[in-house]
């Protein structure tokens, strides 16, 4: 697999989250970014939406100042 930038796979689902790319554009930018299969790069693309209650944040995986989150460890139980 060819080098990338994560920030730019993030960007990519983040704008397919949002709708304002379509899965078709978001896989062919994947696809040209990572060298993934077509087919492969569209389904990591397909289910973002917002219809589908996939936000920014849940595309990312984590809201924006809130990451990392620290755990505190559990006294034993």
């Amino acid at each position: 697999m060819a080098d990338f930038d994560p920030r730019e796979i993030t960007r990519i689902m983040e704008e397919k989250a949002v709708s304002y790319a379509s899965v078709d554009t978001a896989a062919k930018e994947l696809m040209k970014l990572t060298g993934l299969n077509y087919n492969v790069a569209r389904a990591f693309c397909t289910g973002l939406s917002t219809a589908g209650n996939q936000s920014k944040a849940a595309a990312r995986g984590y809201k924006k100042g809130e990451f990392p989150k620290k755990k505190t460890p559990d006294k034993g139980v």
